[in-house]
């Protein structure tokens, strides 16, 4: 049942890559500035983000309001045992004349973290716009894969066909022939994987993008970087470093504030009764009183927070100083692997045209009956196999030069 299983496999193999070829004259053409955009008005991630500033904001505006008077309108109705009912409708006001400048200093860190939040979320941008590459791109490699591997096929289909008629008339071995068809299958195999993974690379395009169609994307042009130095001093002023200079900032500023908790506060208030059932005299209209708190003993309330904050505001410092480390370090790292893939991409065009050389050679040896086909065959599947790679390292060589722009914080633009 295993070898009736395996001879059908072998049977539909080619009728399923038939059905399978690959074409992008259907897809959507898309570039990469615009696969950036869609993702960017797509994603939830960075509507939440959003939504969470707005949350921030409307703190920001709750700390503000303690700076302006409040007023109430209010209406009482009390009875007590052996007295008669009492009504008062009055008008009240109360402002804080001065809380310790406590006030003050939380309106400044709530602005802080407001600023550290939309800074956040600039950076979650620029997170997204290179996922959204890495994702154009891996689906732009897959695509010339395919490409190549069917090249490869056909390359391999032509050879076979050769030895077939030469091993009719007695002129090549049998044997060359299997091994040419071996070697057919495992390209077949190769492909089927190629095209499964483009099928991969596909639907995480359309997901990032919002698209519900095959896309076809276009080669993004390869920058070539500027001086290593020009890109660290940069990378210092990345939004999310800057996030987290304002995340200090906060730290400070409530640090500041938890060091007046014991500082006295002063309020004044005043009411007016245009309803006052019964009044002792017509002409108590109005109240007002100004009021000093002085604190003394909290219980140790007040130390307590001023060193949680001074905790919060030291964790804040070396949160700053790992980022900073951090930024410099993704830069250089980038550097290099941008560097090191521009190496490997020339040596691989180098091993192009010497391969393509090979084959010619091969070719013009073989009709002089110095090699054989499956020499032919094999440098021939030379050129296919670094042609693959060379299209490979290319990809990557446009994907290290995106990571270090990301890195420095630059912003990408194709």
């Amino acid at each position: 049942m295993r070898h009736l299983a395996a001879f059908a496999l072998l049977v539909l193999l080619p009728g399923a890559l038939s059905a399978q070829e690959f074409s992008t004259a259907a897809m959507r053409p898309i570039a990469l500035s615009e696969a950036c955009m869609l993702a960017l008005a797509k994603s939830e991630q960075l509507a939440r983000q959003s939504e969470g500033i707005k949350q921030l904001e409307a703190a920001e505006q709750l700390i503000n309001s303690a700076f302006r008077p409040a007023f109430d309108l209010n209406a009482v109705q009390s009875k007590q045992q052996n007295s008669a009912s009492a009504t008062k409708g009055y008008l009240s006001g109360s402002y804080s004349l001065f809380s310790g400048m406590r006030d003050y200093i939380s309106a400044k860190a709530a602005s802080a973290r407001t600023g550290a939040a939309k800074l956040d979320l600039d950076r979650a941008r620029q997170q997204l716009y290179l996922g959204t590459a890495r994702a154009y791109l891996n689906l732009l490699a897959a695509q010339r894969e395919l490409f190549i591997r069917r090249e490869q096929l056909d390359v391999t289909k032509k050879r076979i066909a050769e030895l077939e008629a030469r091993a009719d008339i007695g002129r090549s071995r049998k044997s060359e022939t299997i091994a040419a068809k071996t070697q057919l299958a495992q390209d077949k195999a190769a492909y089927l994987s190629a095209a499964a993974a483009e099928r991969l690379a596909q639907q995480t395009l359309m997901f990032l993008t919002g698209l519900d169609k095959d896309l076809a994307p276009d080669s993004p042009p390869l920058r070539q970087p500027g001086a290593l130095e020009a890109y660290l001093k940069t990378a210092i002023l990345r939004p999310d470093l800057a996030a987290r200079r304002s995340s200090l900032e906060a730290s400070g500023h409530t640090l500041n504030a938890q060091d007046r908790n014991l500082w006295p506060t002063v309020t004044l208030s005043a009411d007016y009764y245009p309803v006052r059932r019964p009044m002792s005299a017509p002409e108590n209209r109005w109240d007002a009183a100004l009021a000093l708190n002085v604190p003394l003993y909290n219980g140790g309330a007040a130390q307590a927070r001023r060193q949680s904050a001074y905790a919060d505001k030291r964790a804040a410092e070396l949160e700053v100083q790992l980022a900073e480390r951090q930024a410099l370090m993704e830069v250089r790292s980038a550097y290099d692997e941008f560097k090191y893939t521009s190496f490997q991409t020339a040596s691989l065009e180098e091993a192009m045209a010497l391969a393509t050389d090979n084959a010619r050679c091969q070719a013009e040896d073989y009709k002089l009956g110095l090699v054989t086909n499956l020499d032919v065959l094999s440098s021939l599947n030379t050129v296919q196999q670094t042609r693959l790679t060379l299209s490979q390292a290319r990809v990557q060589e446009i994907w290290t030069m995106l990571k270090l722009e990301t890195a420095a914080g630059v912003e990408i633009k194709q």
